[in-house]
C-alpha cells in the first residue's frame, strides 16, 4: 500500500515538471534550461538570429515595418517570418515578440495588401505597415 501511494506521488511530481515545462516552452517561449540567460540556451540562437536579420535588413533601401498581433512566442516568429519571406519581391524578413511586428527589406515595391495578406494565411493579425 505506502508502495503504491510513493509511486503515485512520483507520477504526479513528474507528470507536474512537464506540464511545467511545456508551459514554458509553448506560452512564454522561454526555455527552462536557464531561463535565456545563457549562451548554451537554445532560445539565445534565435534571439542572436533576430538580431543578425535586422542587421542585414538595415542595409537595404526598401524596408518596411508592420504590426503583428498575435504573436505569443518565437514559433510564432518564426511562422510570420516565414510567410513574409514566401512573397515575392521580400529579401529577407525577421518578427519580434517583445515588439509585436515584422521588419521585411525588399528588392522592389511590394503592395502592403500582399504582405498583409501573407500574415494572415499564416494566422496572425497584420496592422499598420511603416516604409522605412
Amino acid at each position: 500500500m505506502l508502495a503504491t501511494i510513493l509511486i503515485g506521488i512520483v507520477i504526479a511530481a513528474i507528470f507536474g515538471i512537464g506540464i511545467y515545462n511545456i508551459y514554458n516552452n509553448f506560452f512564454k517561449g522561454t526555455s527552462t534550461c536557464c531561463k535565456s540567460e545563457c549562451s548554451s540556451c537554445p532560445m539565445s540562437k534565435i534571439h542572436d538570429n533576430y538580431r543578425t536579420r535586422i542587421e542585414a535588413i538595415e542595409k537595404f533601401k526598401l524596408k518596411k515595418t508592420i504590426d503583428v498581433e498575435g504573436m505569443t512566442c518565437e514559433r510564432c516568429t518564426t511562422a510570420v517570418t516565414k510567410a513574409l519571406e514566401k512573397v515575392d519581391g521580400v529579401v529577407i524578413a525577421a518578427a519580434s515578440v517583445e515588439k509585436q511586428m515584422a521588419e521585411v527589406a525588399l528588392d522592389r515595391s511590394v503592395a502592403d495588401n500582399i504582405l498583409k495578406d501573407a500574415i494572415k494565411k499564416a494566422g496572425y493579425n497584420p496592422g499598420n505597415i511603416l516604409a522605412i
